[in-house]
């Protein structure tokens, strides 16, 4: 039986702590920024493009999604989340920084 070659599938976890959702390589580099629950987003450009009825909506990041690639967000005045690519939001910052 032959062996199923490394490096492709092997090393891609799914890691929360202390709130962030991201995905953690191997080699110790992160495929993509953090994104904490809690934060405030909008869509983004390829976003808007690509769900042309989202497109001025915001919301709240509220989880992880089943795919490292996907966060969990839900938009003002709606009552359930959605899962969206992290491509398609951009983080609004807050008041605060």
């Amino acid at each position: 039986m032959s062996e199923r070659p490394r490096g492709v599938f092997e090393g891609l976890i799914k890691n929360q702590r202390n709130g962030a959702v991201h995905s953690v390589r191997s080699d110790g580099r992160s495929a993509a920024p953090p994104m904490a629950k809690g934060a405030r987003f909008g869509m983004s450009t390829l976003g808007a493009a690509r769900n042309p009825r989202l497109a001025e909506k915001e919301g709240t990041i509220v989880g992880g999604s089943r795919l490292n690639s996907s966060v969990r967000v839900l938009f003002d005045g709606r009552k359930s989340p959605m899962s969206l690519h992290r491509d398609y939001i951009r983080l609004i910052p807050s008041q605060s920084e």
